[in-house]
């Protein structure tokens, strides 16, 4: 049986986390991406000599600037709800109608 820290958080209810809460993760999602992707061009750079190797680092951290913007404004408690449609107005009916020629 696993013993719980004092100050390790306990959830008890399904409601979404707050606005400053899902602001504070998506910050440190997108600050680590960014560092993760520094430190790969940094390397990068420093590897120039072994072009293959720091051709393949630039090319694996370099979507990594658009991939944390899209995390970072991705709202997490939007994807647990489920897809509505726009508008919210019923549907137009797609009966057969037929047509007489004059």
């Amino acid at each position: 049986m696993r013993r719980r820290r004092h100050d390790e958080a306990v959830l008890i209810t399904d409601a979404a986390p707050s606005f400053d809460e899902e602001q504070r993760h998506r910050k440190r999602v997108y600050a680590v991406l960014m560092v993760v992707h520094l430190v790969g061009f940094t390397a990068a750079g420093l590897l120039a000599h072994f072009w293959l190797l720091a051709l393949g680092i630039v090319v694996v951290t370099g979507a990594l600037p658009w991939v944390a913007v899209v995390l970072a404004n991705d709202r997490t408690s939007r994807r647990d709800m489920p897809r509505t449609k726009r508008g919210g107005g019923p549907e137009i009916e797609d009966r057969h109608h037929d047509q007489f020629d004059i």
